[in-house]
Order: C-alpha cells, then structure tokens, then sequence
C-alpha cells in the first residue's frame, strides 16, 4: 500500500472518530415492585416486576416516562412492562397478574417516575367495569385497593427496586458534528486530489 494513502486513510479515521461525537450507552433495565399493605384487609406483601429502556434518560432532575411517550408533552417514551401480582376485585382470593394493558388510559399510563435516572414510583389506576373495585399507585410511593363490590379495602407503600440490567448496553452513535463531517470531506478531497495529482505525474 502506498504510505502517503496509507497516512491519509489514518487521518481520516482519526478525525472521524475524534470528531464524530460520542457514543452513548444504552440498555433494558429491570425492577422489582414491592408493596406492603399494613393497614385494611389482606395485609401482606406483594410483588410485581418492570422493565425499561433507559435511552431517552438524562438521569438528571425528575423525569416521566412511559410506553408512548406522552405525546410530546415532557413525558418520553421507554416503559417496556410493567406486572403486578395482586388479588381479583370479585372475591379477593385469587392471586391475578395485572399488566400495563390492563391499566385505565393505556398507554399514556401506567407512568414511572425517575429521579436522576432511578425509578422512585408509579402513577396509574384500574378499575374495574363496575367502576367500585380497584388499585391505584399513586403520590408519594402509596398504593390503595378496593375489592368485592367496594367493601373492603385498605392501603400500603411501595417501593421500587433495580435489579441488573436484563440485556448488555449497546452503542447508540451520535450524530457526528458538522465540523467532523467537513473534516471528513475535506479528508476525501484529499485522496482525490492526491490521487490526480499522481496520474499527472505518471
């Protein structure tokens, strides 16, 4: 290879990767949910599980994300799922498998919050058809419920762990700064310029 392409093809890729911006790292994270009801009926503890993809997260402040987005107002997309195992509102003895398609206002909710890029609670209600049964996570951290037509309830806490990432990060490029992209033409011009020059000279 000749040496004066070989150093304008290193210059090139130099350039390129110094310039082109840097490379964000994204991933799907997974969580655990974990409500204790300490007062009403059914006291205990119960456990649910979501997921995300942190690629829109500035982790700086207080964000919102959910399945959609929001539609545009703050609010960015990202929720993946969300599960929540908790009793039926008919006789509040069998164990049901809430989803994030079950919650009211799918999928504007159900909404998590972040606080620097760490899940502190979320916000959604269900209902069911009768419109007298159903659970709420709500502000701060709390979680209310309401089962056989209406006449028993009770309340409790929440609280929203991270466990490991349930997929590696991948690289997410950048878009590459006008000033590399002219740095990156200008480099091209080069081999061409150079590459005419040396048919000339032959």
């Amino acid at each position: 290879m000749n040496i004066k392409y070989g150093l304008t093809a290193i210059l090139g890729t130099y350039l390129i990767s110094t310039f082109g911006g840097a490379t964000a790292m994204a991933a799907t994270i997974g969580g655990t949910i974990r409500v204790d009801i300490t007062r009403g009926d059914f006291a205990g503890v119960y456990t649910g599980d979501f997921a995300y993809d942190d690629t829109h997260l500035t982790k700086v402040g207080t964000e919102l994300m959910t399945i959609n987005g929001g539609g545009g107002n703050g609010i960015i997309p990202g929720l993946l799922s969300m599960n929540f195992r908790f009793l039926d509102f008919a006789t509040g003895l069998n164990p049901v498998t809430y989803t994030a398609d079950d919650v009211d206002e799918f999928p504007d909710y159900p909404l998590l919050y972040l606080e620097n890029g760490i899940p502190t609670q979320f916000a959604f209600q269900l209902f069911s058809t009768s419109g007298n049964d159903g659970l709420m996570f709500g502000d701060p951290r709390s979680f209310n419920f309401a089962l056989r037509n209406g006449t028993i309830g009770g309340d409790g806490s929440v609280i929203l762990e991270i466990t490991e990432p349930t997929t590696e990060p991948t690289p997410v490029p950048e878009n590459a700064s006008p000033f590399a992209s002219l740095l990156a033409f200008l480099g091209l011009g080069g081999v061409h310029l150079w590459r005419k020059s040396r048919k000339r000279n032959n």
